[in-house]
C-alpha cells in the first residue's frame, strides 16, 4: 500500500509560509539564536530539516557549522535539486545516524509533534549535544488538554530525559498569521492551519471543534543539556 504524502510533501504550505514550512518563518530561530550565544563556527544541528531551508540560513547568516537530518527522501531530493552542497542526511529524530556530543545546538522548528517517539527523540537530541548544548524547539501546544501537549508535558520530557528548560515563550498570535496569510494566497487553503493539526495522531478522529477547546497554541523553548543530571544518574 502506498503510504500517503504529508502536508509537507504535496507542497500545500510552502505558497503559505514560504520555504521554512512553519509559521513564523525565521523569527522564532533569529531569537533562539540571539538568546543561545553561540560561538562563531557552533555545530548546529536541524532535526527535520525539510529542504534544508534553515541549514542554508544558519550557515549564511550566522557561520555556523549546520546539519540536517530528515525522515523524507523526497524532501531531501526537493532539498538537493534547490542546493547540492547542503549537509544533509537521511535519518529520524528517534535514531540518529551521529556520533555522541558532536552538536552545540539541535533545532527542532515545527517537527518534534510529527515524530512518532518523543522519549527516543530526545534521548537520542541527549547524546548528540556536547556538555550544556542547547535544545530549541518551537512547535504546537495545548493550552487546555491536561496531559496532552501542554507546557507542562514538555517541562517533564525534558527533565526526565537529562534537559533543564531555560526559557518558554508563548507565540501563539503566528498561528492567526497563517490563517491570515492561507486566506489572502487562495482560499483553498483557508484550513491549512485545521489541516495540520487534525492530522497529528493525538487528534485522530477528533472534529475541528473538539481540538478547538483545547486552545491549540503556539511557543518557543529552549532548554540546556544538563551534564550534571546524566552523571548523577549514571552514578546511581
Amino acid at each position: 500500500m502506498k503510504k500517503e504524502l504529508s502536508l509537507y510533501e504535496q507542497d500545500k504550505l510552502e505558497p503559505i509560509t514560504g520555504e521554512t514550512l512553519r509559521p513564523g518563518g525565521f523569527v522564532l530561530t533569529r531569537k533562539a539564536i540571539a538568546l543561545c550565544h553561540f560561538s562563531p563556527g557552533a555545530k548546529i544541528l536541524d532535526i527535520g530539516c525539510g529542504t534544508g531551508a534553515t541549514v542554508h540560513f544558519l550557515r549564511q547568516e550566522y557561520g555556523f557549522d549546520a546539519v540536517g537530518v530528515d525522515s523524507s527522501a523526497i524532501m531531501l531530493q526537493k532539498a538537493k535539486a534547490r542546493n547540492a552542497s547542503l549537509p544533509l542526511i537521511k535519518g529520524s529524530g528517534e535514531n540518529l545516524p551521529l556520533p555522541d556530543q558532536a552538536f552545540d545546538g539541535i533545532l527542532m522548528e515545527c517537527t518534534f509533534t510529527l515524530m512518532e517517539n518523543h522519549k527516543l527523540v530526545l534521548t537520542e537530541s541527549n547524546r548528540v549535544l556536547k556538555g550544556q548544548g542547547k535544545l530549541i524547539i518551537s512547535d504546537f501546544y495545548y493550552r487546555r488538554r491536561p496531559g496532552i501537549l501542554t507546557k507542562e508535558y514538555y517541562e517533564k520530557m525534558l527533565t526526565e530525559h537529562g534537559f533543564r528548560l531555560n526559557f518558554w515563550e508563548d507565540h501563539s498570535q503566528l498561528l492567526v498569521q497563517l490563517v491570515v496569510s492561507s486566506i489572502l494566497q487562495n482560499q483553498n487553503y483557508g484550513d491549512i492551519l485545521w489541516q495540520c493539526l487534525l492530522t497529528k495522531r493525538e487528534n485522530k478522529d477528533l472534529t475541528r471543534e473538539e481540538v478547538k477547546a483545547f486552545k491549540p497554541g503556539y511557543f518557543l523553548l529552549i532548554a540546556e543539556k544538563n551534564s550534571a543530571m546524566i552523571e548523577t544518574s549514571n552514578a546511581i
